[in-house]
């Protein structure tokens, strides 16, 4: 996820963006973009460093991460945890389809065909709690490992309940059997049925197909494959190794998940889940 130099060298690239900097020499964007991306990063913000293994790949360590702002109107949560690269196609397909199982998005939707409103976030989430405003799966690939996890937000007082929520819905996937939890009742239903994996599945080959239909998308598509893996994989070749994901698959990519050192962050007002984050993610059986 990051070269020989570390985050260093993102941090110096990063500011010279047209995104990030003005172009006139006289401007002080460019500054302070360096210097939120040092805040974030750890540059010299006094975080704890990131790591690096020897020759340069990159060491996903996890960790916690909270930002009081008990101003805003809703307080924002991800937890995130290490997955498959983007080089690792039995485990990759498995993470996008678990994605997709999983959906999610904000509290209203207009709904429709495709939208993913039977997907389990929207079903066990969403449906059932009015004080989350959004819950939505989230996969990042990189060359070398991958980060799949949960973001949410809800309203403030609500954000350690929100991590319990959030943990339970991996944990069912992981376990394929009910989840007992004395705040959520309906929890006991039971982990993906296989009408939940076929629609996973299909819907996930539907979004792939959907968007190969533009020219502009099959160039970049065809770019990045060539730069990350130096050829490119057809389409229908995807559909296949969709299709062979099999149940055990998406609940053995759950369970990997929870093997690795949870990522925490979360904004707004974030008293409850800094008192309460530990002991939630103990019952959950997550590494903090």
């Amino acid at each position: 996820m990051c070269n020989d130099n570390g985050f260093a060298d993102l941090t110096a690239s990063a500011s010279a963006l047209p995104t990030l900097a003005a172009s006139d020499p006289g401007s002080d964007t460019g500054a302070s973009s360096k210097s939120w991306l040092n805040k974030i990063l750890g540059g010299s913000g006094g975080r704890t460093p990131h790591a690096i293994a020897p020759g340069g790949q990159s060491v996903y360590t996890g960790g916690t991460w909270f930002e009081s702002k008990p101003d805003v109107d809703f307080t924002q949560v991800y937890l995130g945890f290490k997955s498959a690269g983007i080089n690792d196609e039995r485990r990759l397909y498995a993470y996008a389809t678990l994605q997709m199982l999983l959906g999610g998005g904000g509290s209203f939707s207009a709904g429709g065909p495709g939208k993913g409103m039977y997907s389990r976030l929207y079903t066990r989430v969403l449906n059932q709690h009015a004080w989350i405003e959004s819950c939505v799966a989230f996969h990042h690939c990189y060359t070398d490992a991958g980060l799949f996890g949960i973001s949410a937000s809800c309203r403030p007082r609500n954000e350690h309940a929100l991590l319990d929520v959030m943990a339970s819905e991996i944990e069912a996937v992981a376990l394929g059997k009910p989840v007992v939890s004395s705040r959520r009742p309906y929890s006991s239903l039971e982990g993906p049925s296989s009408l939940e994996v076929r629609r996973a599945k299909n819907q996930l080959k539907s979004n792939l197909l959907m968007n190969l239909e533009s020219r502009m998308v099959q160039l970049e598509d065809l770019g990045r494959q060539v730069q990350m893996s130096g050829y490119k994989v057809p389409a229908d070749t995807m559909v296949e190794r969709i299709e062979a994901v099999t149940m055990d698959d998406i609940s053995n990519a759950a369970k990997e998940l929870l093997e690795s050192p949870a990522t925490l962050l979360a904004q707004g007002y974030v008293d409850g889940i800094k008192k309460f984050h530990a002991q939630v993610a103990a019952s959950h059986k997550i590494k903090i």
